[in-house]
């Protein structure tokens, strides 16, 4: 009874608190209209309240035109009093017209339109009835431009206080539009006046206080001026007006001294313009000014240090609440698996250094058995060398018999055949634990390479969290507004950069609008991220569905292969795969030992598991370790097989090849065809292998060729040749099976398996 009591106790406060916010939602968009209905501009009045209920619909639109109306009435008469009352009544008509036929798409761009022209008609309309001008008609024409771009910025400045978006999700059109919105009720609440002290102005200057500390010098004049300018349209005098400009900037000079001192210098600034001025009006703007700054100075610090470093950085203070810890715990389970492997080499030192098996212990054991029970045991010993050249037969591989032994030997000895017996026995056991003793001993070596690679991936994991990808936060924030405009209900935005320059946006939405064209959505993200996208990938998601958008590559990789094995055989012992990451093109040939079936399962082998564990995102070393471990246990023999890998980023060109006993690549560059050859140990040999590594950077045009070794039987002068006379031409394949063709003639009946793979760089 307790937890549903309880349970019914949050409910009720959660409506409470739903039903107060909507409340004073509410009471927000009246005072907004109430002020905004006759703000002044130059010499006539621009009824803002018109832009206003153009953004709002429901509730917020019924709230705004009625403080509209209020204000209209209570501060405006004749002519201004029409221009304000008429379109705000025919905007709000359109609107609930709007509602009722369900019309969202290009709504902004009407409610824009139609603003104007219900503005500029009234206003007209109300000239001519009066006193026609020139002078009045172009005021009537800038006053409904400015009516009809309102709607612009309060629409968006609307969206943010209905999602109740944080500030650090804003990004610079949201911040603009919401700046633009307070400069227009500065306008609005202009004229109020308290013993000549205007609250609008001295809501302005605080204004410029923040921007001067949160963004410097930048921020302050930027402020100070759109500041100056709405307050000098409104009716103050003009150089006064300036001076904002250039408090601002000093303030945001000495922002870097500290929120005092920003202050004193905003403040004293104030005070020259006033002395300059030397009017009461003067007077009043420092003191504005000095109130301001008091008020500003008296915020906690900590609370403005905590604003900034969150606004001006905010994706690595992200990256660090969501990943540090992550982090740090996979390089803990790196450390803790290395001293694993550590610990089971240790041991197996220790095992290996207690286990000995010399024939010393062989002719031990033998006397042993054979001897202990012997009369002539302490009276009869074996010559010099006799023990000897029977473990030396032994040791070829023979089994020995009395006759192996000497015939002095035999005369004195009655136990002989039991010697001979005892000794293959023994030498047989003594084989036999030897073996077992090198099986534990790989088996454990092949343990710790387990762990080694283990312990390297979780130690990559660690430093790609802490130091790889960038979170792109502006570009998330400018993607949420896209999407927002297109009808999205954005969940979930998270924009990456990794360090080769490829871009990826994930986005998380309830659902898809009927009516989206993903064409032109990926090209409005495009534009506003500065990036050419591909369109997305849909994928869905328990909290809606996940739209994956990837940067468009730079460069292509057009390939060409051809292949042959041994003496026409059904299996080839090359094997070899091409593919791409968001990033990166790889191309993969492997050439197993010997020809044939054998031959073709391991570089198979090799190749398949080395591909699925570089998709799967591990570092080209960490596949390679993984993969020479497979081979090792594979089977019993020795399983050995080459591995050649290029990897291509296709956003700079850069290029990698990546050896491990494999034969020379050739490239061209600047117009030369250069050869990548570097000595390297095959995979299935020992337990740690390594990667010998060549760079290059290919251009539009340029050409990598990788072979297996059959192809250079005849060397590689001819081939060298080839790859010049091609120089990036069209067909890769073409080329490909020119080449084997040449090369098979070049070595005759007799060849081994052959693979040739071309990949011709182009610029897109």
């Amino acid at each position: 009874m307790e937890k549903v009591s309880a349970a019914a106790e949050r409910d009720i406060a959660d409506r409470l608190w739903e039903k107060g916010s909507e409340i004073l939602a509410c009471t927000l968009y009246f005072i907004s209209g109430f002020i905004l209905s006759g703000a002044g501009l130059l010499s006539v009045r621009a009824p803002l309240s018109v832009g206003l209920a153009a953004a709002c619909s429901g509730a917020e639109l019924i709230c705004a035109a009625a403080g509209g109306i209020l204000g209209g009435c209570l501060r405006l008469s004749g002519g201004a009093l029409i221009n304000a009352l008429v379109p705000l009544a025919g905007v709000t008509g359109i609107i609930f017209i709007l509602d009722r036929l369900g019309i969202c798409r290009k709504r902004r761009i009407i409610l824009s339109v139609s603003v104007f022209a219900l503005c500029f008609a009234c206003g007209t309309a109300v000239m001519f009835s009066e006193l026609p001008s020139l002078n009045a008609f172009i005021l009537v024409i800038c006053s409904s431009l400015f009516c009809a771009s309102s709607v612009t910025f309060y629409t968006d400045t609307v969206d943010c206080i209905k999602k109740r978006r944080s500030p650090y999700m804003l990004d610079n059109h949201s911040l603009i539009c919401i700046v633009a919105s307070l400069c227009s009720l500065l306008l609005g609440a202009s004229e109020l006046s308290i013993m000549g002290f205007r609250p609008a102005r001295f809501f302005g200057c605080f204004i410029i206080l923040i921007a001067s500390y949160l963004f410097s010098r930048s921020g302050g004049s930027a402020a100070g001026i759109a500041v100056g300018g709405c307050i000098a349209v409104s009716g103050t005098g003009v150089a006064l007006s300036l001076c904002y400009g250039i408090c601002g900037l000093l303030a945001g000079i000495f922002s870097k001294f500290g929120q005092f001192v920003c202050a004193l210098v905003f403040s004293l600034a104030a005070g020259i313009a006033a002395l300059i001025d030397g009017s009461s009006e003067g007077i009043s703007v420092f003191a504005e000014a000095a109130a301001a700054a008091v008020i500003f100075a008296a915020i906690p610090r900590t609370k403005l240090a905590h604003l900034r470093s969150n606004i001006l950085n905010p994706g690595i203070k992200r990256m660090q609440s969501e990943f540090c810890s992550a982090g740090e715990r996979l390089l803990e389970a790196s450390k803790a698996i290395g001293s694993v492997s550590e610990c089971v080499s240790s041991v197996s030192k220790g095992i290996e250094a207690l286990a000995p098996a010399n024939d010393m212990l062989v002719c031990m054991r033998v006397r042993e058995r054979v001897c202990s029970g012997c009369p002539l045991r302490d009276k009869l010993c074996p010559e010099d060398g006799e023990f000897e050249a029977v473990m030396k037969l032994l040791s070829g591989g023979k089994t020995v018999s009395a006759q192996d032994f000497s015939v002095n030997f035999n005369a004195k000895c009655p136990s002989v055949p039991r010697l001979a017996e005892s000794f293959n026995k023994v030498y047989g056991s003594r084989n036999a634990v030897i073996a077992l003793q090198a099986n534990s001993a790989r088996n454990r070596e092949l343990a710790c390479g387990q762990f080694d690679w283990t312990a390297k991936l979780l130690r990559e994991l660690s430093e790609e969290i802490g130091t790889g990808s960038q979170i792109l936060f502006n570009k998330e924030k400018s993607a949420l507004r896209v999407l927002s405009e297109q009808g999205f209900e954005v969940v979930s935005v998270r924009c990456v950069q990794p360090p080769s320059g490829a871009l990826r946006l994930t986005c998380v939405v309830e659902d898809i609008p009927p009516s989206t064209s993903l064409s032109r959505l990926t090209a409005a993200l495009s534009e506003e991220l500065e990036a050419q996208l591909l369109p997305p990938k849909i994928r869905e998601k328990k909290d809606g569905k996940e739209l994956l958008f990837l940067r468009k590559e730079l460069f292509k990789i057009r390939l060409g292969a051809a292949c042959a094995s041994c003496g026409n055989q059904k299996l080839c012992g090359d094997y070899f795969e091409c593919f791409r990451t968001e990033s990166k093109a790889y191309i993969i040939l492997s050439d197993g030992m010997g020809t044939g079936g054998r031959a073709a399962i391991d570089s198979a082998m090799t190749v398949e598991l080395f591909s699925r564990l570089i998709r799967a995102g591990l570092s080209l070393d960490t596949a390679l370790s993984i993969t020479n471990s497979a081979l090792s246990v594979k089977a019993e023999d020795e399983s050995l097989s080459t591995l050649d890998v290029a990897e291509i980023d296709l956003f700079d060109g850069s290029a990698a090849i990546y050896k491990a006993g494999a034969a020379p690549s050739f490239y061209t560059g600047s117009g030369k065809v250069r050869a990548a050859e570097l000595p390297s140990t095959p995979l299935g040999i020992l337990s740690n292998v390594k990667f010998s590594r060549y760079s290059l950077k290919l251009r539009g045009g340029d050409t990598l060729v990788m072979v297996s070794d059959g192809i250079l039987g005849s060397g590689s002068g001819w081939l060298r040749d080839e790859i010049k006379a091609f120089s990036g031409g069209n067909d890769a394949n073409e080329f490909s099976e020119m080449i084997l063709g040449s090369a098979r003639r070049r070595c005759g009946e007799k060849f081994d398996d052959m693979t040739v793979i071309t990949a011709v760089a182009e610029e897109i």
